[in-house]
C-alpha cells in the first residue's frame, strides 16, 4: 500500500508516496550479496587458525562486511514522490530514504493519453512500451494492476514520453480537472471499470 502524506488542505498542492516492491528478481540478487558477503569473511575467520596473516584481514573483512551488508539494505529500499502543484506533476526517486533524482515534471493539460496499463479481462498491456523512444517507471509494481499509463511531455528532457505510475484515487481527482474532453470521458470510464474491479475482487476474497 502506499503512504500519503497531505502536507497542506489547498487545492492546488498535494502529494503522494509510493513504496517501490520489490521483485522476486531483486531479492534473490540481495539475498545473494548479503550471502557471499558473510560466506567470504566466514572462511576467513576459518582458516585464520591456520594462516596467522589473515587474522588482521578478518577484521578487516568483518566491519567492511557489516558496513556493505548495510549499506545493501539501506539502499534497495525505493520510494517515489508524486508532487502536484497547481495543473503541474513533478516526480521524485527517493532510494534508501535520503539520495533523491527527479524523474520527470509535466503539465497535466499535455497529457495525450491516459489509461490502465493491463487490461482487466484479458491480463495484457493496453500499451507497449517498446514502442516508445523515452520510457519512465515510478509504479510500485510493474505486473500490479494498479499501474497507469500517460502520455506526456517531459520537461526535463524537453520530448515525449511514457509514463507509468500508481497514482491513488486522490492522485487521479488532481488529475482530471486538468485533461482534455475526450480524456475526461475515458477517464470516467476507467473509474467505473476501477470500481467494478475493487468490487468483484472483495467478494472473491
Amino acid at each position: 500500500m502506499d503512504k500519503l502524506i497531505d502536507v497542506t488542505k489547498m487545492d492546488n498542492y498535494y502529494e503522494q508516496i509510493v513504496q517501490k516492491k520489490f521483485t522476486t528478481k531483486q531479492l534473490i540478487s540481495i539475498i545473494a550479496s548479503i550471502c557471499g558477503i558473510v560466506a567470504v569473511i566466514a572462511l576467513c575467520v576459518f582458516f585464520s587458525g591456520t594462516f596467522s596473516f589473515l587474522i588482521p584481514i578478518s577484521f578487516i573483512l568483518l566491519g567492511l562486511g557489516i558496513w556493505l551488508i548495510v549499506y545493501i539494505i539501506r539502499n534497495s529500499g525505493v520510494e517515489y514522490e508524486y508532487t502536484f502543484v497547481t495543473g503541474e506533476m513533478r516526480i521524485e526517486r527517493i532510494k534508501g530514504k535520503a539520495k533523491r533524482r527527479k524523474i520527470t515534471v509535466f503539465d497535466i493539460k499535455g497529457i495525450d493519453d491516459i489509461g490502465k496499463l493491463y487490461d482487466y479481462k484479458t491480463g495484457k498491456r493496453n500499451v507497449e512500451p517498446s514502442k516508445h523512444n523515452l520510457v519512465l517507471h515510478a509504479e510500485e509494481n510493474n505486473t500490479g494492476n494498479s499501474s497507469y499509463y500517460v502520455l506526456i511531455h517531459d520537461k526535463i528532457r524537453q520530448k515525449p514520453a511514457l509514463l507509468i505510475f500508481t497514482p491513488n484515487k486522490m492522485t487521479l481527482d488532481k488529475l482530471r480537472p486538468y485533461l482534455s474532453i475526450e480524456l475526461k470521458k475515458k477517464f470516467i470510464t476507467l473509474m467505473k471499470e476501477e470500481e467494478k474491479y475493487e468490487k468483484n475482487a472483495s467478494a472473491n476474497v
